[in-house]
């Protein structure tokens, strides 16, 4: 009964008749670059718009996603947000999570469509270039629910835009005049930027296109290269010296080199669009990846065989075609995407006198479709209904060949799944003071359906001088296994529970500028999240000789999170810009220990550190800049029962930047120093990371038909 009566309700949503009728603004006025892809009018109160009644975000400033052409969005995030990165290794696999929750629990959307992988449920953030990024958005706990379902921690949205054909500020000017550049008029687009840097890095990005006043295209390519054969100390080896007498005299850690960490990352990036004399847009974006991994060996592997080989190869395309229109106060919008990858991973090795012998072959293909459609439409002053209804098609074929399997034949499954999410939106405006959101969001997954998801979102105007908010949020969430938890062989399990979850927000935000060039913005609070079903992978079997997943924990994950930006323009053409960000997230099992034999009952969860926080600070003078970056992470557990762990470790990197203007050009150059002051860490158990490193690049931006 529950199922019909949530079906109905969004049905009559998106069915009801919309009037029509021109808003009265309040006061504020909506930002310019806020406003570009919203409805042409908007009920504004302070400094938010309705349509973020209650939204708990973090939003990443387009100046940091553009800094540095080496920088994967992994590495930006963890100075720019609250969130935990787990790294592998220098380019190898980047995982996010979010408020205490496994990286599975952060959806990942690139233009409105999903690319986190449909048979792990993760995205590999080490594979996403942020410099190909226009936007990026971190949707924190019961604010993700808002654009997708299954975030128990959250969701993180990236954007890659077509510039706009004319600037908002120019659209109705008669001043407009051919022949400009890319920054935001009309005319054609040419960059190129070379880096070079240590262990026989290099980086190449070039950018072309046009922007003309109704069609724009550009074509961006990114080409990663290293040999990445960096010298570490490893901790977890010890040599010793005896003397004649076999006493010990002397002992030391010795100092490696990272061994068949080689890597090629090729990015290609396609975009058209086009601006209809109705109001209408229409934007066509292709990502293609090819990318060719050697994994290093970890820190406790000794010798290394004559033939080894430990190799990861992705191809992949993502293609998304996005349309809007926006009529008076409505807007409608659709979308429809595709995306595949191939995976294979090979682990082998042999003493150079027989044939290799292959210890892993792993294949896998899997391909998916997504549709979306939706529209928003203000009733009156202050009413602000949407509706929206999307779905994806998955199908996949994976392989697994080992030479311990003990079966005949290849291990493997083939599988498709459908899944579809309906959700209706209603915000109002009770008063200047006040705003409330409801969300109904309704989830398929093949033949089942959840139960119905509700978000409550309230912000209350506390002291409009400050732009102060309270702001709270509740949501129910709902996140199905993935492919492979149900069907990889050997292991999978067909019989698991999908994951539940209860969250809870309460917190601030404010926002002031001075007249003396200062502006302060500061955003936190408390947050409280239940998850039963928790999905976890434990031995099992006769032998214990393979990992199945098992519905095992209930996990409470609570905490604070703290924000705080500041920029100062303290003289002439100087410039301080700030940014921190702190977390205190505990993410504890409260089940029990009898539970598959697991003993985590009462412990912090693996890998999630307790603590964590980052500051960026970046002063400009003319056409100077220098940024310093500082992140910090309390110790990670690497067991269960939390008897293992590794280290606490504080990171520093320094970026230095200096702009050149020609008739011809402009020139930009700069210097990277990261781990600036050779930190010995790491990440993840038994993975090297590098010492203090550098990278020079310099980038050249021709001029076109620009007048001096």
């Amino acid at each position: 009964m529950d199922r019909k009566i949530s079906i109905c309700l969004i049905i009559i949503a998106a069915s009801l008749p919309f009037q029509a009728g021109r808003l009265a603004a309040m006061p504020v006025p909506v930002p310019v670059d806020e406003r570009r892809d919203s409805i042409a009018e908007a009920t504004v109160y302070g400094n938010h718009l309705l349509s973020r009644t209650g939204i708990f975000d973090t939003r990443i400033d387009s100046t940091a996603l553009k800094r540095n052409i080496s920088s994967s969005l992994a590495g930006l995030l963890s100075y720019s947000s609250a969130v935990f990165i787990k790294q592998h290794g220098r380019s190898s696999i980047s995982t996010v999570s979010l408020r205490g929750t496994a990286p599975s629990h952060t959806r990942v959307l690139w233009n409105g469509m999903e690319i986190s992988s449909p048979m792990l449920g993760t995205a590999d953030f080490s594979l996403i270039p942020a410099f190909f990024m226009d936007a990026a958005t971190v949707l924190h706990g019961a604010s993700s629910l808002q654009e997708v379902s299954g975030g128990l921690g959250g969701a993180i949205l990236l954007e890659t835009n077509m510039t706009e054909t004319t600037s908002p500020k120019s659209a109705s000017s008669k001043k407009d005049s051919p022949g400009k550049d890319s920054t935001g008029k009309h005319g054609p687009i040419l960059r190129y930027i070379q880096g070079f840097g240590s262990w026989l890095t290099a980086d190449e990005y070039l950018e072309a296109g046009y922007n003309g006043r109704r069609f724009s295209t550009s074509t961006k390519i990114l080409l990663s290269t290293s040999k990445n054969d960096f010298r570490f100390t490893n901790m977890d080896k010890k040599e010793i010296k005896y003397d004649e007498n076999m006493n010990i005299i002397d002992s030391w850690h010795p100092v490696e080199k990272n061994r068949n960490g080689e890597y090629r990352d090729l990015h290609i990036m396609q975009g058209f669009g086009w601006k209809f004399r109705t109001g209408g847009r229409l934007e066509l974006s292709a990502w293609y990846l090819d990318s060719w991994r050697e994994l290093p060996l970890q820190t406790v592997d000794y010798g290394t065989p004559k033939d080894y080989m430990d190799r990861q190869k992705e191809q992949s395309l993502r293609t998304v075609l996005r349309w809007s229109m926006n009529r008076g106060n409505g807007k409608t919008h659709a979308a429809a995407g595709y995306s595949g990858t191939r995976l294979g991973y090979d682990y082998a090795f042999g003493n150079g006198n027989n044939p290799i012998t292959y210890i892993t072959e792993s294949r896998s293909r899997s391909n998916s479709v997504y549709l979306s459609a939706g529209h928003e439409q203000y009733l009156g002053r202050r009413l602000l209904l949407s509706a929206s209804l999307s779905g994806y098609w998955h199908s996949i074929r994976s392989t697994d060949r080992s030479a311990l399997t003990q079966t005949g034949g290849i291990p493997g499954y083939e599988g498709a799944r459908a899944e579809m999410s309906a959700s209706a939106t209603a915000r109002w405006q009770a008063s200047r003071s006040l705003a409330l959101a409801l969300t109904l969001r309704e989830e398929m997954d093949g033949k089942d359906f959840s139960p119905p998801l509700p978000a409550l979102n309230a912000d209350l105007l506390i002291w409009e001088n400050w732009n102060l908010y309270l702001k709270a949020a509740a949501s129910m969430n709902y996140r199905y296994p993935t492919l492979n938890d149900l069907y990889f062989l050997p292991g999978g399990n067909p019989d698991l529970r999908p994951e539940s979850g209860i969250s809870y927000d309460l917190g601030y935000s404010l926002a002031k500028e001075f007249p003396s060039g200062l502006g302060i913005s500061a955003a936190g609070g408390w947050f409280d999240s239940w998850i039963d079903d928790w999905i976890l992978w434990v031995p099992e079997g006769a032998r214990k000789d393979f990992w199945t997943p098992v519905n095992v924990m209930k996990v409470h994950a609570y905490g604070i999170e703290q924000a705080l930006r500041m920029s100062w323009k303290m003289a002439r053409d100087w410039k301080l810009d700030i940014d921190s960000h702190f977390t205190w997230s505990p993410s504890i099992d409260s089940g029990s220990d009898s539970t598959a034999g697991d003993h985590s009952a009462g412990k912090q969860l693996q890998y999630i550190p307790e603590f964590a926080a980052s500051f960026t600070a970046g002063l400009s003078w003319k056409k100077w800049s220098v940024t310093w970056k500082w992140c910090w992470y309390s110790r990670r557990y690497t067991t269960s029962d939390n008897s293992g762990s590794v280290p606490p470790y504080i990171m520093n990197d320094l970026d230095l930047g200096r702009k050149l203007d020609f008739r011809w050009a402009d020139l930009d150059m700069g210097l990277s120093i990261r781990n600036l002051f050779s930190e010995q860490y790491v990440s993840v158990l038994s993975r090297p990371m590098p010492g203090i490193n550098y990278e020079f690049y310099i980038g050249i931006t021709p001029h076109f038909l620009k007048k001096r």
